[in-house]
């Protein structure tokens, strides 16, 4: 095995080794996600599929995933190993990636349930060893430096989703008027052939020594009961409500911006990648922030932020106007994203950081799912905003979003010692406005410095 071989090696070197693979594997997986996952609900619009399907291909897949997840954890303990249950989850997906999209081809009659099923199944294995990969990395970066390395990994890896998720909607502008199926057809064969690239990167990460204890066994039922004492298990469900909230509209992004607008592809696919492009070049900024200031802070100002972003999707359906929307949208989830996973890398001790992480991603799969089903039916039955049944989904997920943010900073609390700081200065630090002044202010002093030196010395002449 490859831990053997390289467990000769000085720690140093195996560690760096394994972070230069760790970056490989993530590029090639980023390829992958970003010619897949941004095209899924078109995909199944082009098999013929409506809101209601939409609905319940997010349902069905998270919540397959999110019951997977859940026991994620014993299935890692099955195998004996992180790294040999993550790369035997990997190459089971890049393998299903193929029969997702061609067997539906093959049985019309039954193609969007098959669709729907065999989806859900690739992404559960796609996703199912995520605490497993997590509770791996998380022993290679120190937790005072993690905020800096995966801001750095995010915004590398990121750049490289952007461009595979243009080049992805570029293929498909090109093959819209020709051949449809031809183009989803190549974006799935080569989304394989990256993931299989990608998992033999995997194959050659080093695993620390890893015996889990059965004192650090806890089900699921145990973890829900510590809620009124445990601050991680409060940040769990209150995450995935506040999931659930943004899934009621953001499933239905797609449609709404390729039926009732009637955007192309190359449209769609640019804002799209807006969002995606601003998310990952922020998350090093961030890092410094949430390194600084702690994570809890910046999860309760982006969560409120983000609840007042589907608002904004209602004033104009203008292409520029909603790229805007799209950018800011992006630099918010960035950092959410890079705060939340940090935040559960420190409330969740070493030893159950794994399971943690599965109850965690279980909820917010949930949360997921039953919040896209929820905008299935919504979509279908509230009477329409402004016209649009869509804008009656984004008032109703935006309000959701704002009880479960104000929630999240109500009734959880940081568990790392950070620099006290009030929300409004910290928004005014993100947003550079305070960095200015203080700047300014700098500048003024030595101006007036300078000029108090030139009158002594002209009072001395």
């Amino acid at each position: 095995m490859m831990a053997e071989g390289v467990s000769r090696k000085p720690k140093k070197a195996v560690l760096r080794a394994s972070l230069r693979n760790l970056f490989l594997d993530g590029f090639f997986a980023s390829i992958q996600f970003g010619l897949t996952d941004q095209f899924i609900t078109p995909l199944a619009l082009f098999f013929g599929a409506n809101n209601v399907a939409i609905g319940s291909l997010s349902f069905i897949r998270n919540a397959l995933v999110s019951i997977v997840q859940i026991y994620s954890a014993e299935l890692t303990r099955l195998f004996g190993s992180r790294k040999r249950f993550t790369t035997a989850a990997v190459f089971a997906a890049a393998v299903m990636w193929l029969p997702t999209y061609f067997l539906p081809v093959l049985f019309e009659e039954v193609r969007i349930p098959l669709f729907i099923i065999l989806f859900a199944v690739t992404s559960c294995c796609n996703l199912m060893a995520t605490p497993a990969w997590a509770s791996l990395i998380s022993e290679y970066i120190p937790y005072r430096k993690r905020g800096q390395y995966f801001g750095f990994r995010g915004a590398a890896l990121g750049t490289v989703y952007f461009f595979s998720l243009l080049a992805a909607g570029l293929l498909l502008h090109v093959f819209e008027r020709r051949d449809l199926f031809l183009g989803f057809s190549i974006l799935i064969i080569t989304a394989s052939v990256m993931r299989m690239i990608s998992w033999g990167f995997l194959t050659r990460l080093y695993e620390p020594k890893w015996r889990p204890s059965t004192e650090d066994y806890f089900t699921f039922w145990e973890f829900i009961r510590r809620l009124p004492v445990s601050n991680f298990a409060r940040y769990a469900v209150l995450s995935a409500l506040f999931m659930m909230g943004v899934a009621m509209a953001s499933v239905f992004f797609p449609v709404y911006l390729l039926r009732e607008v009637g955007f192309g592809y190359l449209a769609y696919s640019v804002l799209t990648a807006a969002t995606i492009f601003t998310t990952y070049l922020s998350q090093r900024y961030w890092g410094r922030f949430s390194d600084r200031y702690g994570n809890l802070k910046i999860l309760g100002m982006t969560t409120a932020l983000i609840s007042l972003i589907p608002f904004l999707w209602i004033f104009s359906r203008d292409f520029y106007y909603l790229l805007f929307v799209q950018l800011l949208a992006g630099f918010l989830w960035a950092g959410y994203n890079l705060s939340s996973v940090n935040f559960i890398y420190d409330a969740a001790a070493t030893k159950k950081r794994e399971r943690c992480i599965a109850y965690y991603n279980f909820l917010s799969g949930l949360g997921l799912g039953v919040g896209a089903l929820m905008g299935g039916f919504f979509y279908r039955h509230l009477a329409p905003v402004l016209g649009s049944g869509f804008y009656s989904l984004v008032v109703v997920s935006g309000l959701v979003r704002f009880v479960f943010a104000h929630a999240i900073l109500l009734f959880t609390k940081e568990v790392r010692t950070v620099h006290p700081i009030r929300g409004r200065v910290l928004l005014l630090d993100i947003a550079g406005i305070r960095a200015m002044g203080l700047l300014g202010k700098d500048l003024l002093i030595m101006a007036r410095s300078g000029r108090r030196k030139e009158a002594v010395k002209l009072s001395k002449t």
